[in-house]
C-alpha cells in the first residue's frame, strides 16, 4: 500500500517541535481543539474528518421543504464554560454568542404557572436567595430543605470515590429532598445538562453540575446560546482559524483503520480509499462507538473490552416549529413534567423580530427515550398539541412547518460508575492519543468538555514528544 507522510512545517519554535507532525482524525470540537493547540505550539497538523464539514455533532443544515437553515439541536452554554468562551474569543466568534448578564430562567409547571430561577448581584450562593424565596413551584418547607441541601452540597467533596456509585437522586433523598424538590428544582439543573434523568446519573456528576455550574460564582449559571446558526457562530470561524495556523484539513474522508506495528506503535492510518498517512503522533477525536471500529488487535481489546464497551449514550430530540405569527415572548423557558422541556424563541435569539407573518421556535427534549423511535409526524403532533396548551396564542396561529431532528447518540451517559470507564488521553500505543467529551475531562458530554478533551490530548502529545527528545538527548550524552 502506498503511504503519504504528513509534511513537516518550519516555524519559529524550537527544533524539537518544528519538525513534529500530528494527524488528528475526527473534526468535531475535540478534534478542532486538539488541532488548534498543537498548531499554536508549532506542530504541523493534518485534520481528517469523515463528513464534508467540520463540527461533528455541532452543525447546521438547510431544510429542503422550508429552505430554513436549522441547527441539529439547540446548543446552550453557561458562564462556567470558560474554555469555550475563551475559544470563541480566539476565533473571533464571541460576538455571535449571547450570555445572560444574570441568570434568569422562566419555569412553568404542568398547570402553566410561571416561576423563575434567577440570580441577583452578590456573592454565590447568596445571589440565588431571592429566587428561592419567590420560586412558586416549591412549598416553604421544600425551600428550607433545599437551602439546607445547598449547604451540604457546598461542603461535599464530589471526588469521593463512593459518590461515583450512588445515583444523585438517592443522595438527595438521604438529605431530606422531597420528590417535589427533586423534580421541580434539582432535575431542572441536571436533565438538560447531563441529558439524563436525575435518577440515572451519578452523585459525583450531579454534584459537579451544582457546584461548578450554580455555586462557583454569581455568573457561572448564566445561560448562553448562539445568536446565529452553528455553522456561522462556531464551525466556520473555527475552520478559518485552523487554516490561519496552517492546519491541513481533509474533509469527506473517513478513517478506515489505525495501523499498528508489531511493537504496538501506530505507523499510519488508512483514510478513505486513499493511501495510508503517516505522522509522528496521532490523535483520535472520533466518538467512542466509532473508535472501536477502526482499531485492531490488542489496542482495540485494551480500550473496547476494558473501558469503551461500558459507556452508554443518551438521545436528544429537537423539533423546529414555524408559526404564521408570534406566539412566544421569552427568549426561552422550561416546562416541568411536560414533553416540551425546553422551548427556545429562535426568531428572537437570532436577532429577528416576531411579526404577524411568522415566528420560529425550537423544542429540545433531553433523555428522549420515549420519543426517539416515534414517527417524526407523530412526534411533531405531540409537540404541537402541547404547545397549544402552553402558549395560548398558538390556538389562533397556523403551524407552517415542523422539522424533527433525532440524535440517538447525542451524549454519553453519566450513570453511576461511568466515570471509571472514561479513558485519559494516553493509550497503550505510545503515539496514539484520545480526545472526545467522553474521555476523562471531569465534565459531562458538553461542548466545554469536548474542548477540554482536545486540549488534554494535545498536551499529552507534546509532553510525550518532549520526553522522547529528552531520552534521546540523554542517550547521546551517555554514548559520548
Amino acid at each position: 500500500m502506498a503511504e503519504v507522510t504528513v509534511p513537516s512545517r518550519s516555524s519559529g519554535n524550537s527544533a524539537e517541535t518544528e519538525r513534529r507532525t500530528a494527524l488528528v482524525f475526527g473534526g468535531g470540537l475535540a478534534g478542532i481543539a486538539a488541532s488548534a493547540r498543537l498548531a499554536e505550539s508549532g506542530w504541523h497538523v493534518t485534520l481528517v474528518e469523515a463528513r464534508s464539514t467540520l463540527g461533528g455533532r455541532v452543525f447546521s443544515f438547510t431544510d429542503l421543504e422550508s429552505g430554513r437553515v436549522l441547527d441539529n439541536g439547540q446548543h446552550v452554554i453557561v458562564g462556567a464554560c470558560t474554555n469555550l468562551l475563551a475559544f470563541l474569543e480566539t476565533i473571533g466568534a464571541r460576538y455571535l454568542w449571547h450570555l445572560q448578564p444574570r441568570l434568569n430562567v422562566a419555569v412553568y409547571d404542568r398547570s402553566y404557572r410561571l416561576g423563575r430561577l434567577y440570580g441577583v448581584s452578590g456573592p454565590a450562593p447568596v445571589h440565588l436567595l431571592p429566587s428561592f424565596i419567590s420560586y412558586p413551584h416549591l412549598s416553604l418547607l421544600d425551600k428550607i430543605n433545599a437551602t439546607r441541601c445547598l449547604v451540604s452540597i457546598m461542603m461535599t467533596r464530589r471526588n469521593d470515590p463512593g459518590l461515583e456509585d450512588v445515583p444523585f437522586y438517592d443522595w438527595l433523598r438521604t438529605r431530606g429532598q422531597s420528590e417535589r424538590v427533586i423534580s421541580n428544582l434539582w432535575n431542572v439543573l441536571v436533565e438538560g445538562t447531563l441529558n439524563d434523568n436525575i435518577r440515572d446519573v451519578s452523585a459525583s456528576m450531579g454534584l459537579m453540575i451544582v457546584q461548578d455550574g450554580l455555586l462557583a460564582g454569581q455568573n457561572t449559571a448564566n445561560v448562553g446560546y448562539p445568536a446565529a446558526p452553528l455553522m456561522d457562530a462556531l464551525v466556520q470561524p473555527a475552520q478559518r482559524y485552523l487554516e490561519s495556523l496552517g492546519v491541513d484539513i481533509i474533509a469527506g474522508n473517513p478513517v478506515r483503520c489505525v495501523n499498528v506495528d508489531a511493537a504496538g506503535v501506530v505507523n499510519s492510518i488508512t483514510v478513505g480509499n486513499g493511501p495510508a498517512m503517516r505522522a509522528d503522533a496521532y490523535v483520535s477525536a472520533v466518538p467512542f462507538w466509532t473508535l472501536s471500529n477502526v482499531l485492531s488487535g490488542t489496542l482495540a481489546e485494551s480500550l473496547t473490552d476494558g473501558k469503551l464497551s461500558n459507556l452508554r449514550t443518551s438521545p436528544i430530540v429537537n423539533v423546529h416549529l414555524r408559526y404564521d405569527r408570534a406566539v412566544m415572548e421569552d427568549d426561552f423557558c422550561y416546562f416541568l413534567d411536560n414533553p416540551l422541556q425546553w422551548v427556545f424563541n429562535s426568531t428572537r435569539i437570532f436577532g429577528g423580530e416576531s411579526d404577524e407573518r411568522s415566528q420560529s421556535l425550537s423544542v429540545s427534549i433531553s433523555a428522549a427515550w420515549d420519543y426517539i423511535d416515534l414517527e417524526r409526524s407523530d412526534l411533531a403532533s405531540i409537540v404541537a398539541s402541547e404547545m397549544s396548551h402552553a402558549f395560548p396564542k398558538t390556538r389562533d396561529a397556523t403551524l407552517l412547518n415542523a422539522v424533527v431532528v433525532k440524535q440517538r447518540n447525542a451524549t454519553f451517559r453519566c450513570t453511576p460508575g461511568a466515570n471509571r470507564f472514561r479513558p485519559g488521553p494516553h493509550t497503550e500505543a505510545p503515539n496514539l492519543f484520545l480526545a472526545g467529551e467522553w474521555t476523562d475531562t471531569g465534565w459531562p458530554s458538553t461542548m466545554e468538555g469536548a474542548l477540554i478533551s482536545g486540549y488534554n490530548a494535545a498536551n499529552a502529545v507534546m509532553s510525550s514528544a518532549a520526553t522522547v527528545v529528552r531520552s534521546e538527548s540523554d542517550s547521546v550524552r551517555s554514548m559520548g
